[in-house]
């Protein structure tokens, strides 16, 4: 009996931590999501978002990241609110009675988020401006994302001239120079930075990461008296 209880017990195991190898894909070897592989270059910045709240998964059984795809409008805001008060879920922030965008009801799961930005000034695009709409499923852009960086976590702006040419009269052109200036990113390849160009998930994470690092830098005596180590 005792053999067939100990054979049982084995088969559970293994299994469960097959399971463990195959959907999470844990430390060893490899990643926190199953899509985001040990060599990928923003690893620890996404790591880094992930451990400190800020970011998900877009799956929660897989976990995937999906580091190539795009973030909307909407997201970008919710992430900022999140960045300015850590800790905040905010899908727990209460549906407004109205709101000032005619393609945002008040149903929309962002209709929340986008009235407590408002109150906080955490709106980066500077198309929305006295206009009636949003576009919250919308792609956010390099330069957006850019603007958003410098507004959530409060970058001090660095305007100094960059070999940049196609920002150059942009909206964005002052983040864009500061978030380059800071060493949080730079141009592509050919020399651009693309401030139109769609902003993936991975280049969010990287962005709002090397910022947070570097402006809200931990104190690791206080991180280990919290938990009680030494």
């Amino acid at each position: 009996m005792r053999t067939k209880t100990k054979w049982f017990t084995g088969i559970v195991l293994v299994l469960y931590l097959l399971d463990i190898l195959f959907f999470y894909k844990l430390p060893f070897g490899s990643t926190i999501f199953r899509d985001v592989p040990g060599d990928h270059w923003a690893l620890g910045d996404i790591e880094y978002m992930y451990n400190e709240g800020l970011m998900r998964g877009r799956d929660k059984e897989i976990w995937n990241f999906y580091p190539a795809e795009p973030m909307t409008r909407a997201e970008l805001v919710a992430l900022m609110l999140k960045v300015d008060e850590p800790g905040l879920e905010t899908v727990d922030l209460p549906k407004p009675q109205q709101i000032s965008y005619t393609d945002v009801p008040l149903e929309h799961w962002s209709s929340g988020v986008l009235a407590e930005a408002e109150k906080r000034d955490l709106i980066p695009f500077r198309d929305v401006a006295g206009q009636p709409t949003f576009k919250p499923d919308q792609p956010v852009t390099r330069g957006e994302l850019a603007q958003a960086v410098v507004k959530a976590v409060n970058v001090p702006l660095n305007t100094k001239s960059v070999d940049l040419p196609d920002i150059a009269g942009t909206p964005y052109e002052d983040a864009i120079k500061t978030m380059v200036n800071r060493e949080y990113a730079k141009g592509n390849v050919d020399g651009l930075y693309k401030p139109d160009e769609i902003a993936k998930r991975e280049q969010v994470a990287s962005l709002f990461a090397q910022a947070l690092q570097d402006l809200r830098p931990k104190d690791d005596a206080k991180e280990k008296s919290k938990k009680g180590g030494k």
